[in-house]
């Protein structure tokens, strides 16, 4: 066969097709079987149709990782784009040593998410936070900062430290899109009259529209997902109030030894992001 042919093209990425429908397809699949079994790890695994999902739309607190994971959701995409394009623009405009800020700029996403939660969890403790101890010399509190007895503040936190993994990312993705536009463009509009703000708005922002909606989707369904950084941090208090939906999974997994309300609900949370990546879609087809 030639490498021109369409055939040959696809028997050479069928082994890799098998691993992803072996290693995705398949346990999503079982997942979606699993939500229609009353699989509890107690009574004898049997069909109960849409019982679970009946249980689901019952139950307080699945409503409210709904509404707490919405909440997450939202500040971590707006902060984490924000301060990706801030820190793109800011990259973008050096010179020299441009190579050596970039290459530290990835520090933080590299980090697990785990590890960044302790981070956090250290930097925000009312006793001896760097945060509180900052705030407090600068006069802006007056008392030490606890996000851990401030509902409010708890989440704020938690949205906090999800962008700091995250800006990175969107960074990088804004920098390379940055960096495309040719100098060419930004000089004409200069000779037109167009001002730092103009510029910005109606040059840059048009050119870096798809990559900056790509970074959104991943943002948005990364977001939507996010336990691993809550658990250390706030392990979804105080009370409820960042008891997010993967949280409420998290807890049916492995304190209620719920599967089939599990695998309803991740069938729910799976639902719910890919009707958000298919505005996204829209939007970049558009």
């Amino acid at each position: 066969m030639k490498l021109s042919n369409s055939r040959y093209g696809f028997l050479l990425n069928l082994p890799g097709l098998l691993l992803v429908i072996l290693w995705v397809f398949l346990p999503a699949l079982l997942l979606f079987l699993a939500s229609f079994f009353r699989y509890d790890n107690i009574r004898p695994i049997v069909f109960n149709g849409l019982e679970n999902y009946q249980h689901l739309f019952r139950d307080r607190l699945f409503w409210i990782g709904i509404e707490k994971i919405t909440v997450f959701c939202i500040g971590t995409t707006v902060l984490t784009s924000l301060g990706g394009l801030v820190l793109a623009l800011v990259l973008s405009a050096i010179v020299r040593g441009g190579g050596l800020f970039r290459s530290l700029m990835i520090v933080p996403w590299a980090v697990p998410a785990v590890v960044s939660g302790i981070i956090w969890k250290w930097m925000f403790s009312p006793d001896f936070g760097v945060i509180s101890d900052l705030l407090m010399k600068v006069g802006l509190i007056q008392t030490p900062l606890s996000i851990y007895s401030t509902p409010s503040l708890a989440m704020v936190g938690v949205i906090i430290a999800d962008s700091w993994t995250r800006i990175p990312f969107m960074g990088i993705i804004l920098l390379a899109a940055l960096l495309s536009i040719p100098g060419e463009i930004h000089e004409a509009a200069r000779v037109d009259g167009a001002g730092v703000v103009n510029r910005f708005l109606y040059v840059t922002l048009p050119l870096i529209k798809g990559p900056l909606l790509v970074g959104l989707l991943i943002t948005t369904i990364f977001s939507f997902r996010t336990i691993d950084i809550i658990i250390p941090l706030t392990a979804g208090g105080p009370g409820r109030a960042t008891y997010v939906l993967g949280y409420y999974i998290w807890d049916q997994i492995v304190k209620s030894l719920n599967f089939g309300v599990a695998a309803a609900a991740s069938v729910i949370l799976f639902f719910m992001t890919a009707a958000i990546a298919l505005i996204f879609v829209y939007h970049l087809r558009k």
